[in-house]
């Protein structure tokens, strides 16, 4: 699939192809094909101008907001991650961006609570009084135990798209 155009991708840093090898050396397992074609098109990926995603699910921070997307570089460097699950590593910034590459989600995408705001008390919430009100319902479910299920290890990730092709498009400017 072509990276949408109007997303206006722009590389992040020099193309080196090796760098995908280390990544899928690192991690065992082959990158998942959508996500290898990206690296591939985009050479390695880049910043992009403030873009949303909406998740699938409810979240503690609403949209998931993205500047980058691939970026090599922090891939490699975020491999040892003890946030990220075990099965996923880091794709992308702004809202940290996650991909699966090993299990019965290879190839979705989610995006990756780092501030662990599912545990905020009622005494932080009430720090932030302006918070967008799919936030503040996403609180009220919590208190209510209304919130979907959520897998074992993925307390702090929120599904975005099933795989990275559907991902880049539900992308759109802020």
């Amino acid at each position: 699939m072509p990276w949408p155009s109007h997303l206006k991708l722009e590389p992040n840093v020099p193309f080196d192809p090796l760098d995908i090898g280390k990544i899928e050396r690192a991690i065992g397992v082959r990158l998942p094909a959508q996500f290898l074609a990206f690296l591939e098109e985009t050479k390695g990926g880049g910043y992009v101008e403030d873009l949303l995603a909406e998740c699938a699910e409810p979240t503690p921070f609403g949209k998931s907001n993205i500047v980058e997307v691939g970026g090599l570089k922090g891939i490699i460097r975020l491999l040892d991650s003890d946030i990220t699950p075990r099965n996923m590593i880091c794709i992308g910034h702004g809202q940290t961006t996650c991909i699966s590459v090993a299990g019965i989600d290879h190839g979705c995408v989610y995006a990756l609570d780092t501030e662990m705001r599912y545990f905020w008390t009622k005494e932080t919430l009430e720090k932030y009084p302006k918070l967008d009100p799919s936030i503040k319902n996403f609180f009220r479910m919590r208190e209510n135990d209304e919130l979907p299920e959520r897998p074992w290890g993925y307390e702090n990730c929120y599904l975005i798209a099933e795989s990275f092709d559907k991902y880049l498009n539900k992308l759109h400017p802020a």
